[in-house]
């Protein structure tokens, strides 16, 4: 046995023997009072501390490499254009190196595989081939790459969230959780937007709003953020010289053309990353790829210089929109498109949100520059749409309104533009999926043939049926029910909802604990004149064995209900059952741990 072979075993043992004792004394929290929602609140501040301190690291490691490669470029005079695609050149081919070697070329660790983690792998993400792709971000970036910084932070956080969640061996639920804490961190550390990040966690990570994962999620959003700007100041990302203002009602129909214009522009942006990998991939040869990718780069550089380096979002800056004019700013928004397509291609590494602002930003103002001109009498503003732009061409992009329009505002603390920006964000965010169903993340999912909704792997939810997990034998109440008989069947079942049957066995509607607030209230008055089928609500949703898990799902969501009757498929009002949003998640969780290999 070799000795790395024997140092790799040892290492493995001791960790294994640490999560042992580490897993031991978690058991024995809760002897000392600490429950679940404690622990997980801890387990956040752990997490936020971590990812704070890894994005200081990360754009440390960044400005090394700008500093490095500018220094390069500055050093040669008479050919500084031809040094400056070199540096392009060489950076993105040592990054795609780093990716070939440390990661064998994979083309995931980005949002998107987060995203599938926490759908089909239980939150499981491995720290190593993330670091090796942060490591390759930050050398795509340093040297002329247009990439974000934010995507590589966001997942540097899943997976110290994941790891930190695996080390005290915690099941699945938790380490979902875990990893939705450690991707709103890293957001909300390299944005300084707390808001923002917990609003991506839960609308891109998790897929939902849930009340249990709101507190653990803000908590390490909000340390994240304390502790990055220790090193980057309180200050707002994107500084504007003035606060801008909505001119008048009238004004917001602008706004609304802009969504439609940003949701557009959204959908070729989304297409042209993936379009320019597949163009690509015709050429055979890997090196090849990289130096006609970086060419592409490094061209756009040289013809836009500082516009387009720089760190994502430090590439702009609010002023120069009313020192560019309006065809300059359009053109580089396309600029933009294009070299962040060329620079993901060839990298295999890096974000796409912050492109996205720019590009938001710059088609903004450009097109409110020409407006402005062709109608002065308008009075239009061209920064202030710039900054709504941003918000549009997000939530266009990444599917994502309420984290673009959250962002925007934490990134500009300018609250005079929030009506603007969600009427931008919003109609942006309906174009862009009424011309292409899928997000810029969703696309690289369903590339390789997965469909995640609202967090979970949708394939699977439409491969098992209700009729496979329904309760065949409910807890039911007559309609003749008293009030007093309804409170007792709620002691004594472990439903919260319960199907009513009228004499003939038909179901005539469905008793939840919010139709039964008002008589709790004055138990008393209504007990003597109230019946279950007075208080049972007749809009419900129904179910039949046939139907999918998803869609009952979706059906329970419709209500905002826990259970949902499953009926006869040829008879609406025969009940066969209920099914309850714990069994469809159960199911859900079975069946990813029985075809999950190994």
């Amino acid at each position: 046995m070799s000795a790395l072979t024997r140092a790799v075993a040892w290492h493995r043992a001791w960790s294994s023997r640490l999560s042992d004792t580490a897993r031991r004394g978690l058991a024995r929290l809760p002897r000392l009072g600490i429950d679940e929602t404690t622990l997980l609140l801890i387990f956040a501040l752990a997490i936020g501390s971590a990812v704070g301190l890894a994005v200081i690291v990360f754009y440390w490691l960044i400005d090394l490499v700008q500093a490095g490669s500018l220094s390069a470029v500055a050093r040669v005079t008479g050919f500084a254009n031809v040094a400056i695609v070199v540096v392009v050149v060489a950076g993105l081919g040592l990054a795609r190196m780093l990716i070939r070697y440390g990661t064998r070329d994979s083309d995931g660790e980005n949002v998107a595989d987060v995203m599938l983690a926490v759908a089909k792998r239980g939150g499981t993400i491995h720290t190593r081939p993330v670091l090796v792709k942060t490591a390759a971000t930050a050398l795509a970036i340093g040297t002329g790459g247009s990439v974000g910084a934010e995507g590589p932070a966001a997942v540097v956080g899943s997976a110290l969230g994941s790891k930190i969640g695996r080390f005290f061996r915690s099941g699945p639920d938790r380490l979902r959780l875990l990893v939705a804490c450690g991707a709103a961190a890293g957001i909300s550390a390299a944005f300084n937007a707390p808001i923002a990040g917990v609003f991506f966690s839960l609308e891109k990570v998790i897929g939902s709003f849930g009340v249990r994962a709101f507190p653990p999620v803000l908590v390490a959003s909000v340390i994240a953020a304390a502790i990055s700007r220790t090193a980057f100041g309180d200050s707002p990302v994107i500084e504007i010289p003035t606060e801008y203002a909505m001119g008048g009602a009238s004004e917001l129909v602008l706004y609304a053309l802009l969504g439609i214009a940003t949701g557009a522009v959204a959908v070729f942006y989304t297409r042209t990353v993936y379009r320019t990998q597949d163009l690509l991939e015709h050429l055979k040869s890997r090196w090849v790829q990289v130096v006609v990718g970086a060419l592409v780069v490094g061209g756009f550089g040289v013809l836009f210089k500082a516009d387009l380096w720089g760190r994502g979002h430090e590439t702009l800056t609010i002023g120069m929109i009313s020192a560019r004019t309006g065809s300059f700013l359009i053109a580089l928004a396309f600029a933009k498109v294009l070299v962040t397509a060329a620079t993901l291609a060839v990298a295999r590494s890096g974000g796409v949100f912050t492109p996205a602002l720019v590009i938001g930003a710059t088609l903004g103002g450009g097109l409110a520059t020409i407006t402005a001109r062709l109608l002065p009498g308008l009075g239009i503003v061209p920064e202030a749409f710039a900054v709504v732009g941003m918000a549009g061409l997000v939530a266009g992009s990444a599917h994502a309104p309420l984290t673009a329009i959250m962002i925007v505002f934490e990134m500009t603390n300018d609250y005079a533009l929030i009506l603007p920006l969600m009427l931008c964000g919003a109609v942006a965010y309906i174009t862009a999926r009424r011309l292409h169903p899928e997000s810029i993340y969703s696309q690289w999912l369903v590339r390789r043939g997965e469909v995640i909704h609202l967090g979970r792997d949708a394939a699977v939810m439409e491969r098992l049926r209700v009729g496979e997990f329904f309760n065949r034998d409910p807890h039911i109440i007559s309609e003749e029910a008293s009030v007093q008989q309804i409170l007792d069947a709620l002691g004594a079942s472990s439903q919260v909802e319960f199907p009513v049957l009228d004499g003939d066995l038909r179901l005539v509607g469905m008793i939840t604990y919010d139709d039964l607030r008002t008589v709790l209230s004055d138990t008393d008055r209504y007990a003597e004149v109230i019946l279950a089928g007075d208080l049972a609500s007749q809009q419900f949703e129904r179910v039949t064995p046939d139907d999918t898990l998803a869609t009952a799902l979706q059906r329970i969501g419709v209500r905002g209900s826990h259970y949902v009757p499953v009926v006869d498929a040829g008879d609406p009002d025969r009940l066969v059952g209920v099914i309850g949003r714990q069994e469809i998640l159960t199911a859900y969780e079975r069946e990813l741990l029985t075809a999950r290999p190994g």
